[in-house]
Formats: C-alpha cells, sequence, structure tokens
C-alpha cells in the first residue's frame, strides 16, 4: 500500500499556481488502505507513500507536512467509519460537526478574499505576492478560486447524502455510509491541513486560499476512484 500510495501520488501531478504544490491521485489509495486493512496500515501507506513522492518529485519541501497530514488521514478514514458502525449516535454527531466546520471554513475564507479584493491596496499587495500584473487579473482569479470554494462546501454535502440515500437502496455493505463519511472528513481535514501547512509555510493567511479548489477537486476525484476499486475487490473477494 505504501508502494501504491507513492506510484499514484507521483505518477500523474498536477502543479497548483501559487503554493508551489500539486494535486494527484494518491489520496485514493490512502482511502482504499484505510477502509481495506485499517488505520494503522492507513496511517503507514498514507503518510510514508506521500512523503517519499514529494522527495522523489522535487517537492522536498512539502514532505513533513505531507508526512504529518497524510498519516492523519490514513487514521480518520478508518475511526470514523469504525466508530459510526458502532454507535448510531454518532451519524447525526459526526455529519453535523464535520459538515458544519466545512461550510465555515469555507464561507470564512471566501468573505475574507472577497474583503481583500474589495480594498484597492490590499488587492495591489497580493497582486504582486502572486506575481501578477494587475488587479484586473488577480479579480478574474479570485473570481474563479471564490466559484470553487462556494461549489466545493455546497455540492460535497449534498453529493454525500445522495450518495447515502443510493447505498440506502442498495443496501450495499461493500462501501457503507460509514465509509464515505470517514473519506469526506478526511478529504476536509486534508484540505484545512494543507491550507494551515502552506499559510506556515509562506507567512500568508491569503495565498493558499488559492490552492483551495484544487484540493478539493483532488480528495473528491480520490473518493469516486477509491469508490470503485474497493466495490471491485470485494466482488471479486465475494466471488
Amino acid at each position: 500500500m505504501v508502494a501504491l500510495v507513492f506510484v499514484t501520488t507521483f505518477s500523474i501531478k498536477v502543479p497548483v499556481p501559487f503554493t508551489q504544490g500539486y494535486i494527484h491521485m494518491g489520496d485514493s489509495m490512502i482511502f482504499v488502505a484505510s477502509i481495506l486493512f485499517g488505520w494503522k496500515v492507513g496511517a503507514l501507506a498514507g503518510g510514508v507513500g506521500s512523503m517519499l513522492a514529494d522527495i522523489v518529485g522535487g517537492y522536498a519541501g512539502w514532505a513533513v507536512p505531507t508526512l504529518i497530514i497524510k498519516s492523519v488521514m490514513g487514521i480518520i478514514v478508518a475511526l470514523v467509519a469504525a466508530e459510526y458502525k458502532k454507535k448510531k449516535t454518532a451519524k447525526g454527531i459526526i455529519s453535523l460537526l464535520s459538515m458544519g466546520a466545512w461550510v465555515i471554513f469555507g464561507i470564512t475564507l471566501n468573505a475574507v478574499l472577497n474583503s481583500v479584493l474589495a480594498d484597492s491596496t490590499s488587492a495591489q499587495k497580493l497582486a504582486g505576492q502572486l506575481e501578477l500584473s494587475t488587479v484586473q487579473e488577480l479579480q478574474t482569479t479570485a473570481g474563479g478560486v471564490s466559484t470553487g470554494i462556494l461549489i466545493g462546501i455546497s455540492l460535497i454535502p449534498v453529493c454525500v447524502l445522495l450518495l447515502w440515500l443510493f447505498l440506502r437502496r442498495k443496501d450495499s455493505t461493500m462501501v457503507t455510509f460509514s465509509h464515505l463519511l470517514g473519506m469526506t472528513v478526511a478529504g476536509m481535514w486534508m484540505v484545512a491541513g494543507y491550507y494551515f501547512a502552506e499559510r506556515i509555510m509562506f507567512g500568508n493567511w491569503l495565498i493558499p486560499i488559492f490552492a483551495l479548489p484544487m484540493n478539493i477537486l483532488q480528495f473528491v476525484g480520490g473518493m469516486i476512484i477509491a469508490f470503485i476499486i474497493v466495490i471491485g475487490l470485494r466482488k471479486r473477494k465475494a466471488l
């Protein structure tokens, strides 16, 4: 699983503008490792596999934050899913707290970005930090980022609800709602974790906001791939 996380992280990298980072498909294998083998394997595969991909791939500056964020990510997937199965009351608590925190996180950062754009001096300074030639270019870029954040914070809860209804209807035991919730909470942690890591690395609260839509896309794509792989493997095992 360490090797699979490494390969899926290292093989296809899409650079993220402004933050010197990249997105990849490695989250899918972290989800698979945690669902199939538990939190220990999920943490080891996620942390070590992702860290090695950063080091070998020329992103060594991200190695330590990645080790921490991805290890915790692997733990969250398995533990949230396990606790959710054991305690029915966890359904409302975990869902409401995680989704509520996610919405607050996204709305707050979006409001901060818009407030900076509304102030010409702050907007000019931010454009210079992002190496953009004009404030108009910054506003265009920020508009796309703002839209991506709003889509992410609104569609993810809706998609989780729809998938839950689908799984309930199918009575699926291969990938359950608890697995789905675990992947969702872990993905939210990853997005928030990298935001604060980038804030520390760049000493700026604003620049990391521009990476949020890409990080959201990464973990949602990882969930979809993991969903397909786990169902395929468990169907094969059942045969």
